[in-house]
């Protein structure tokens, strides 16, 4: 007796990522059945199969993105925008917070995102003065797009409840104090962003519907799966969020902050196919456009660094944990089952967290399964690559500072011969590393096809290539975000690829990336997502 098929599909190519060629896949309960020629896949055929002919477009599996913030997203695209997407100049930037304010009854709060220091070249200065002479009857809390600083007026620090007397937090960030020792408006790294939050629209109804809006913005770009590493919301929203995922088109893979394990009813593993649990991250350093990455040498002494983005001479960043304190807390999250990820940019910091690492796994490391990792990777040293080879932990690059920041990176922030090296892609491949690229949405838009662009090409914005001995191949930056970017989320399992027994996770596109221009792939239409066998839009 055949088996029920409920759809064949049918398209000039599926890209399984499973080694299989294949022109259609025949799906039932959701799963993947068979890949095959149309013919064979055809012959499966029941009495009630549906078949989906699909043309010229290619299928791939669901593109996952291991590294994106949803519910920042949820918060941030509600905001009045000052990007440099939307702005190349300051004159578009203060006009839409001029227009936010004379909008805004006086003492009610408005937040703004985007503020760019690189594509909006002409910002200048930004402190508590500006901010207090552009509002001067409402907090305002304007964060940039690598969403590490943000500045505030009077008005907000009153309403936060921070003077020039309050301490920085722990687990770093910071409120940074002028030359007079008072605060100048600059807040540093999230943990000192929070008592500002407090100040948002916190109703489940409103935050449950902009987490819909953004899931929807992942499915437009093919993205069926995503990492959510560390809530930047209160812990009862994580139960809110899992509710609206339920009926979502996205899965999700939920990392805790580290700080909220002890306190979470939340554990390894628990959830469901659509949203799960799986560990706690952590930052170990902040931000090359905020002065805090964590590097071996200082920041170049530029105008860019010592006049717009407030980074002392000299400065080599900082670390935002103490390693007495986080080994111990590490070896409980080993213990009890939990996948860690660590943020770690500079190659200092991410040095002295494969010190963590090992402290904790052991020199053995790489022969368990933990599947640790570390996010973003900006510099990291060859002998550390090789390091974190034989501990078993895995890179998740954020690989598109390259094209967005290169230039600003390579001539006014790092230097010529360490942007050479940065987001070492190539290198980790080259050394037998599965990686995984990530655009940390809201700082970049999503978008798994514009990764793959500039991990093939290593094209800037303008152009220019820069470290060009870090690109890889299509076939490994593809594999990248499907199946090694599932491995690092501990679901390669059930998506990823496309084989039988797996989920028929699908993303359609309307030309086969082997046959488009590197410096075009990007441009490739997603024309829908499926997500177990159904179209989701």
């Amino acid at each position: 007796m055949k088996q029920s098929i409920d759809t064949i599909v049918l398209a000039r190519r599926v890209i399984s990522m499973a080694g299989i060629e294949a022109q259609a896949l025949a799906i039932a309960a959701g799963r993947v059945v068979a890949l095959g020629t149309g013919d064979d896949i055809l012959a499966l055929r029941t009495s009630g199969t549906e078949v989906i002919d699909l043309g010229a477009s290619v299928v791939l599996p669901g593109l996952i993105e291991p590294h994106t913030h949803p519910d920042l997203c949820a918060q941030c695209y509600a905001w009045v925008d000052v990007s440099g997407f939307t702005h190349a100049s300051v004159t578009g930037v203060e006009r839409a917070l001029r227009d936010a304010v004379a909008r805004t009854p006086a003492g009610e709060w408005i937040f703004a995102f985007g503020l760019d220091f690189m594509l909006t070249p002409d910002l200048g200065v930004w402190d508590r003065a500006r901010l207090d002479a552009l509002a001067p009857h409402n907090p305002i809390f304007v964060l940039i797009q690598s969403m590490h600083t943000a500045f505030v007026n009077s008005a907000a620090l009153h309403a936060a409840g921070i003077d020039d007397l309050t301490p920085d937090p722990i687990n770093g960030g910071r409120y940074v104090h002028g030359a007079d020792g008072r605060l100048n408006g600059k807040i540093e790294e999230s943990t000192a962003m929070m008592p500002f939050m407090l100040a948002l629209d916190w109703s489940p109804e409103a935050w449950a519907a902009r987490i819909r809006d953004q899931f929807a913005r992942y499915t437009r770009v093919g993205i069926t799966t995503i990492g959510m590493p560390g809530m930047f919301v209160p812990a009862p929203y994580l139960d809110v969020y899992e509710s609206v995922s339920h009926a979502a088109s996205v899965r999700t893979a939920a990392y805790l902050r580290l700080e909220q394990v002890g306190t979470s009813r939340w554990r390894p593993g628990d959830g469901s196919d659509r949203f799960r649990v799986q560990g706690a991250k952590l930052w170990y350093d902040g931000s090359p456009y905020s002065g805090t990455m964590l590097l071996d040498d200082p920041y170049l002494a530029s105008e860019l660094c010592c006049c717009r983005l407030g980074i002392a001479q000299g400065s080599a960043g900082y670390a935002m944990q103490d390693r007495a304190t986080l080994v111990p807390q590490l070896r409980e999250l080993l213990a009890s089952g939990w996948q860690v990820l660590t943020h770690a940019q500079g190659d200092r910091a991410v040095r002295e967290t494969l010190d963590v690492y090992e402290d904790v796994l052991g020199s053995r490391g790489g022969e368990s399964d933990h599947r640790w990792r570390i996010e973003h990777v900006g510099l990291i040293s060859p002998a550390d690559i090789a390091r974190a080879r034989r501990l078993g932990v895995a890179f998740s690059f954020h690989v598109n500072h390259v094209h967005y920041y290169g230039p600003e990176l390579r001539d006014q922030i790092l230097g010529p011969e360490r942007a050479e090296r940065m987001m070492p892609v190539g290198s980790a491949v080259r050394a037998g590393h599965r990686v995984s690229l990530h655009a940390d949405s809201p700082m970049f838009p999503p978008g798994p096809l514009g990764l793959v662009r500039t991990a093939v090409t290593r094209r800037a914005r303008n152009g220019e290539q820069i470290g060009p001995r870090e690109a890889i191949s299509l076939e490994q930056a593809l594999r990248a975000i499907t199946i090694d970017a599932a491995w690092q989320l501990r679901l390669d399992d059930e998506v990823g690829s496309l084989a039988p027994g797996k989920r028929a996770d699908l993303t359609i596109l309307a030309s086969d990336p082997f046959e488009v221009a590197a410096e075009d792939l990007d441009r490739i239409e997603v024309r829908a997502t499926w997500l177990d066998g159904l179209p989701t839009n």
